[in-house]
């Protein structure tokens, strides 16, 4: 099974150098995606890629679905960059088998909106006039499975339909992430997520038609415990390949490179404090499980937005 899944990786690789050098992408096509969700990863710098056991493994790596020890659903909703932007997130996971090749399937909704989108016209003076202020939104659903192949070594994959409504026009696109899980010790895996690896092409109402290339995103956590108290570390990387010269923290040659940092201390699993780094960014947030609820509140800095605030809640089933 191993090796099935090294062949497996060894062609996602292949195929997404392949999109990658050849894809006639459009920058920030996807960029509405990227702003994660759940409070635990946004107070964490949004670095998630290489944690498990979380209904949010859908959205960040789906193979982080197989460790699962029951079934979880979420829902976050937040007020991004001073309510300019609302952003909601639903999902829902469940294990299927145990054992050590264990595995899991979940469901995800997100969605991104707000309004402000000015519809102007001329009048017979040839002045432009305000017509009518009109709302925008994003949607994309995912469809997640997730697997262990060994105690260390898990694989999974994410199918994802977008739609877009914007005004009076409107447009479909379909994706697909892979991600792997390694944790060659106890204290400390390691996560990849091919995201968008087939290209994900938008197909517009006007007939337009722009692809979301692909980006790859490396992960790392460690964790400690000692007494009560225990210690989560968080790193990420995240890799695109539009050419984000000036909107980037590190750009090579069209390679554009952002970090996300987190630090989570909890006392007895039961009460979180967290601190981040999100592209630059700082990001706070606590967590309190109450029986079988887990609610999560974070706080993400802008330097040049407002204050982007949010709550989540978990129900472990």
């Amino acid at each position: 099974m191993v090796n099935s899944f090294r062949r497996l990786a060894y062609a996602a690789g292949i195929i997404f150098l392949v999109f990658v050098s050849t894809a006639n992408g459009a920058k920030y096509a996807g960029e509405f995606l990227n702003l994660g969700a759940g409070g635990k990863p946004l107070a964490l710098g949004g670095s998630f890629m290489a944690a498990h056991n979380s209904v949010l493994s859908g959205y960040y790596n789906p193979a982080g679905l197989s460790m699962l020890k029951g079934s979880q659903a979420v829902f976050m909703h937040s007020e991004s960059f001073g309510s300019l932007l609302n952003h909601d997130f639903l999902s829902y996971s469940r294990p299927l088998d145990s054992g050590v090749r264990k595995a899991a399937l979940g469901i995800s909704l997100y969605r991104l909106g707000g309004g402000g989108v000015i519809v102007t016209g001329v009048d017979q003076n040839n002045h432009f006039v305000k017509i009518s202020e009109e709302s925008h939104a994003d949607y994309a659903a995912y469809f997640s499975y997730g697997r262990a192949f060994s105690e260390k070594l898990s694989g999974g994959i994410s199918a994802k339909l977008i739609y877009r409504d914007i005004v009076d026009v409107s447009a479909f696109g379909i994706g697909i992430d892979m991600g792997g899980l390694y944790s060659p010790k106890k204290w400390l895996s390691l996560g990849i997520s091919l995201q968008d690896i087939t290209t994900t092409l938008l197909s517009y109402s006007t007939g337009k038609k722009e692809s979301i290339i692909p980006a790859v995103r490396l992960g790392a956590s460690l964790n400690a415990r000692k007494g009560g108290f225990g210690s989560a570390m968080y790193m990420d990387a995240e890799t695109r390949f539009e050419g984000r010269r000036y909107a980037s923290q590190y750009n090579i040659d069209g390679m554009s490179i952002d970090s996300h940092l987190g630090l989570e201390i909890d006392y007895r699993e039961a009460i979180f404090g967290r601190i981040g780094s999100d592209v630059g960014n700082l990001t706070l947030g606590v967590g309190l499980v109450v029986k079988k609820f887990v609610i999560d509140i974070a706080m993400r800095d802008h330097s040049e937005l407002d204050n982007t605030y949010l709550v989540s809640i978990t129900f472990q089933l």
